[in-house]
């Protein structure tokens, strides 16, 4: 048989539909109980009582309602149909589906009719849901009132009453569970602010009292989650600024449908959120300062909320601080602020442009500033883009009259061999302000060392340069040998952090030893060193020990007096 091609075509739902309901509208305990509550509130309802009941064996839920009561037993059993009143549909603009959330489950309806004047019961056995079955509804003596009793099992029975308890907390109604009041939170509990916008209550919260992946957003009782604006506020403890929404009359806010667990991105949503964000600033802006990145200042700006500048103050500059590897994995940082005085901007370094620079921080004109650490997020500020900023550091490197530069595009010539330079010579390239057409200074400081890397973080493999005369020791040098090449990730599989740096830090004093005083005193610092860690605590308080030692054997004595 040959098919024709139909002239028109309609939206319609199949019958197929009903027969698959209780998978199409698949609930939890909760999510009906909450759909059961909401049909409670949209009734008129001023209170709800639910009670647990044991008969036969058989456990059930009975949840009651003084609402108006349900005139129309056949539109409540219709998928897809709301014969709720003109406002609530366009309040909250009801899907229908609410009661085949109990889909596969024997139910039991009592409801007062206004419209008959009677009251009326159906019975809904568990295998009925698919519409293979005609119920009939029977008279019943109940006045002005609905009650729904739910046979439970499984599941659904286990933690029953805490589940109903959930339900409640935010529910705008009072609810009771077996006769016990239920209690109940307002949904913006402990809000540093709250603002009605967009037929909603908008809360402002400060720290981590919203989670970000929880229930944020309250439709008459039923909270859920949804990715809302936050505010960070950088360098600062709490600094985590974000919101929640309690829904009193915003028609256009809806919930997708059928798990009713995602709010739907429509422009009513685009609209809130601006009020949200602006929500945010106007409480920030309630504080003594604030921290926010220039950018998000002039989003306030936007959105009609004026902030003060950020407060001039700034990270004092540490020299590992660009160094993950020289922190401990839970390691917690103190920052120092310096918001006082002149400061000059250093950019982020490699570790040894860094720990070379520090070496020269005392001359000048670094001495007269307080190194600060570049916060790009700061720019656009006034006083921050004042500041001046170090742009480059570069090197100079001389060895028998031979100039040798080093710095993030020179390296050093292959072979160049660790020990004595004549000098090193640190040129730095200082811009007056922060801004483009700054005025630009080169200013060259002689350092007396330099921990040149050479492709790994291998003190075998470093050159380590020293100044003859350049005043540093080997407790300074083998500190910024520490500083510049000490990675724990390189041995990350032996031991922990702490101790990992302290082998690292004996073996940088022994090499500095060397470079600096020869092989001899080296040798005997190594022995020094272990002897404090191993030996010391062994030797009686108030006594001395001597130790004549060689290649064939070691003895010990103690000492007379």
């Amino acid at each position: 048989m040959i098919m024709l091609l139909p002239a028109t075509i309609e939206i319609a739902v199949s019958q197929d539909a009903i027969r698959c309901a209780s998978r199409l509208v698949a609930s939890s305990a909760l999510a009906a109980i909450h759909e059961i509550l909401q049909n409670c509130r949209r009734a008129g309802a001023q209170r709800v009582m639910i009670n647990l009941v044991e008969e036969d064996g058989r456990a059930f839920l009975d949840i009651h309602d003084d609402g108006c009561g349900i005139d129309n037993p056949a539109a409540l059993l219709t998928l897809g149909l709301s014969d709720w009143g003109d406002d609530i549909m366009r309040r909250e603009d009801p899907a229908g589906i609410g009661l085949f959330s109990l889909a596969g489950h024997a139910i039991e309806i009592h409801a007062f009719s206004p419209a008959m004047g009677h009251g009326w019961k159906v019975r809904i056995p568990a295998e009925s849901w698919n519409g293979d079955r005609a119920l009939e509804p029977e008279p019943c003596d109940l006045s002005w009132e609905t009650m729904v009793r739910i046979e439970i099992s499984g599941d659904w029975k286990m933690g029953i009453r805490s589940t109903i308890a959930e339900a409640a907390r935010y529910y705008p109604l009072p609810v009771t569970l077996d006769g016990a009041l239920l209690p109940r939170e307002d949904f913006l509990e402990d809000a540093l602010l709250i603002e009605e916008a967009c037929g909603c209550r908008i809360g402002v919260y400060k720290g981590n009292l919203v989670q970000q992946d929880g229930p944020c957003i309250n439709f008459h009782g039923l909270a859920v989650p949804c990715s809302l604006p936050n505010i960070f506020e950088l360098k600062r403890q709490d600094c985590r600024w974000s919101v929640r929404i309690d829904v009193i009359d915003a028609p256009e806010i809806r919930l997708a449908l059928p798990a009713r667990r995602a709010v739907i991105a429509n422009e009513a949503m685009k609209a809130l959120r601006i009020a949200m964000e602006r929500a945010l600033y106007t409480a920030i802006a309630a504080q003594e300062d604030h921290r926010l990145p220039f950018a998000l200042w002039l989003r306030a700006r936007g959105l009609g909320v004026t902030l003060p500048a950020v407060r001039p103050g700034l990270s004092i500059w540490d020299p590992s601080s660009d160094d993950e590897h020289q922190k401990p994995a839970d390691g917690m940082t103190i920052l120092e602020i310096a918001s006082a005085g002149a400061m000059m901007i250093v950019p982020s370094l490699r570790s040894e442009i860094a720990q070379a620079l520090a070496l020269a921080h005392h001359q000048p004109p670094l001495q007269d500033f307080v190194l600060v650490e570049e916060e790009r997020w700061l720019d656009g500020y006034d006083w921050y883009d004042a500041l001046p900023i170090i742009l480059y550091v570069s090197f100079r490197i001389y060895r028998d009259g031979i100039e040798y530069p080093y710095g993030e595009d020179d390296r050093l010539p292959c072979g160049f061999a660790s020990g004595f330079v004549d000098r090193i010579v640190a040129d730095l390239e200082i811009a007056e302000t922060g801004h483009e057409d700054a005025p630009r200074h080169v200013h060259s400081i002689e350092i007396p060392a330099l921990v040149c890397p050479t492709g790994s973080w291998d003190i075998e493999e470093a050159v380590i340069l020293v100044t003859r005369g350049g005043g540093i020791d080997p407790d300074r040098l083998g500190c910024v040998i520490h500083a510049t090449l000490f990675s724990s990730r390189d041995d990350a599989d032996t031991d922990s952090w702490e101790t990992q740096s302290r082998a690292f830090a004996r073996e940088a004093r022994q090499v500095a030893t060397g470079i600096l005083l020869g092989e001899d005193a080296a040798t005997l610092e190594a022995i020094v060193m272990e002897a404090r860690q191993h030996l010391a605590c062994l030797i009686p308080k108030d006594r001395r020990i001597v130790i004549p030692a060689d290649r064939g054997g070691i003895t010990a004595d103690f000492m007379p007096g």
